[in-house]
């Protein structure tokens, strides 16, 4: 339970005209608080559902918020405030969407719910918000599997995947992805239609206008909800969505990679016999499970903590893109070190990084050519003060320099891509 916890206001029998007017004198109260999410909380269309249904409130992907009558009644305005507020941060946060990119299982979604309520209930823990009587769930709380409040949801998902470590989660509706759930209305009701998602995105614009007019007028907006607000109307692409994008760009050409062999029969050769014909048809050849190398400047030019941090990214980058065998390390400064399998954010503690001389990447690229089977995507974390080679390595798909230092973008060969790290 939070330590700031109110104490629940008394719990008359279910009435359905009670629990309306109690949310909206809770849905006031959380725009007194924050009045740039007014456009968001006003257009959430009310719908109660048995307690047995829905123990709490949740909302679906049409933006249409469920609750409890029994739960409503059990809170005060001023707890139920906060509920509001946290569903509507999933909604502004596009969690739904961001579920469906990453193509995961639906027995993953719970882990995925607990990672999106974690970094908003951070938000709203910091901004000092009183508790209904449920326990949020925390980053403090998931420290244990590798979260950190810096993480994206996506970063705070795969290491609670990693963990491999059942957890108990609620459930905030569809409004956090996965399927509609059972108490959830059709997006075409006709007493309370969803709202649609090009409805959704002016809303979203909306707020993330209202958030930076507040922050220029009061300067009490959140951080968190300051960072969201820049990113919808001021983007900026990260090093880490760059660096997956130009993975995801790399390794499709593997996955699209066909060709035909001798070595083994085609399924139709039989057919061909029967026919009377001496023709040999080729089978199709599969392509191999994507593979991902990356080789780490050790020359004492970025920190330890900082090149176990990338690695441990890197992982979750790479499995978010489908690599499921991980990723091999090379450590180099001016000569390249035994190679390393990471499988998981998990061992990036028993990672051994040597090093501390020159800078010579060179020496790391021809280690990671004379690795069997040879990858296909090559990263090379560095701050760019080396010499590279004159020509692209052979049969490597893909050269992607990760770097400390931005003055030494310029170096960086033109078969290779470029990311920044900020």
């Amino acid at each position: 339970m939070s330590a700031s916890e109110p104490e629940s206001a008394p719990s008359p029998a279910p009435n359905s005209g009670a629990a309306h007017l109690r949310i909206m004198a809770a849905r006031v109260v959380a725009q007194q608080r924050w009045p740039y999410v007014s456009s968001l909380l006003f257009n959430l269309r009310l719908v109660p559902r048995p307690h047995e249904e829905l123990p709490t409130m949740a909302v679906d992907s049409g933006w249409r918020l469920y609750y409890s009558e029994e739960f409503v009644l059990r809170q005060t305005p001023e707890a139920l405030a906060t509920v509001l507020l946290h569903e509507a941060l999933h909604c502004v946060h596009a969690h739904a969407e961001r579920f469906a990119v990453l193509h995961r299982t639906p027995a993953e979604h719970g882990l995925w719910n607990i990672a999106g309520d974690a970094g908003i209930n951070e938000i709203l823990n910091e901004a000092g918000m009183p508790w209904p009587d449920v326990s949020p769930v925390l980053m403090a709380d998931l420290a244990r599997y590798g979260a950190t409040p810096e993480m994206t949801t996506e970063g705070v998902f795969f290491a609670l995947v990693e963990s491999d470590e059942p957890l108990d989660s609620g459930d905030c509706g569809s409004v956090v992805g996965g399927g509609a759930r059972d108490y959830e209305l059709p997006a075409a009701d006709a007493e309370h239609p969803a709202i649609r998602s090009d409805q959704q995105s002016v809303i979203r614009d909306r707020v993330a206008h209202d958030v930076l007019n507040r922050s220029r007028t009061h300067g009490d907006v959140p951080g968190g909800v300051m960072r969201w607000a820049e990113s919808v109307l001021e983007p900026q692409v990260s090093w880490r969505d760059a660096l997956g994008g130009q993975i995801r760009r790399g390794l499709s050409m593997v996955a699209g990679r066909r060709d035909y062999v001798y070595t083994r029969p085609s399924r139709r050769q039989e057919a061909m016999r029967q026919a009377g014909s001496t023709a040999v048809l080729p089978a199709m050849r599969q392509p191999a499970p994507p593979r991902v190398c990356c080789i780490v400047d050790t020359s004492g030019s970025i920190g330890d903590r900082e090149l176990r941090d990338f690695a441990a990214e890197l992982v979750g980058i790479a499995r978010a893109s489908g690599v499921s065998s991980g990723v091999t390390i090379i450590p180099c400064d001016a000569e390249a070190y035994e190679a390393q399998r990471l499988v998981g954010r998990s061992g990036v503690e028993e990672l051994t990084l040597p090093g501390g001389g020159g800078t010579d990447m060179r020496a790391g690229i021809e280690a990671a050519l004379e690795i069997r089977p040879r990858p296909h995507v090559l990263v090379v974390l560095t701050d760019g003060y080396t010499p590279w080679p004159d020509d692209q390595p052979h049969a490597i798909d893909s050269v992607i320099v990760v770097l400390s230092d931005p003055a030494t973008e310029a170096q960086v060969p033109d078969w290779a891509t470029p990311i920044v790290l900020d």
